[in-house]
């Protein structure tokens, strides 16, 4: 949309961020199976290639490790076969008191 682009035409990296951090929420709760899932650490964010208004980022998943409490995985944005975007990023699952809990990949 364009209120999510600045004065060249280019996604704010801000909103891409917050679309990888959904993303990412999303993958590690299906992953997990784990309902309640907090965003721990994002790396370095290499953004490779600019997104222009209309263009559709799709993100995937790749190499999953699950610690015992939390679960790290390589993020990647993609506009058609364009990479535009990586990062590793790590999730913790909560308990309903908010802690940390263990979790395993779902069935």
């Amino acid at each position: 949309m364009t209120k999510d682009v600045g004065t060249h035409g280019n996604l704010f990296g801000g909103t891409m961020m917050g679309w990888m951090d959904e993303a990412g929420a999303i993958f590690a709760r299906k992953y997990t199976g784990e309902h309640h899932v907090v965003t721990v650490k994002f790396s370095e964010i290499l953004f490779k290639h600019p997104v222009k208004v209309g263009q559709i980022v799709e993100f995937c998943a790749e190499t999953p490790t699950l610690g015992r409490t939390s679960i790290t995985f390589v993020l990647i944005g993609r506009v058609g076969q364009q990479e535009v975007v990586r990062t590793t990023c790590t999730f913790v699952a909560l308990d309903e008191n908010g802690l940390p809990k263990p979790t395993q990949r779902a069935v």
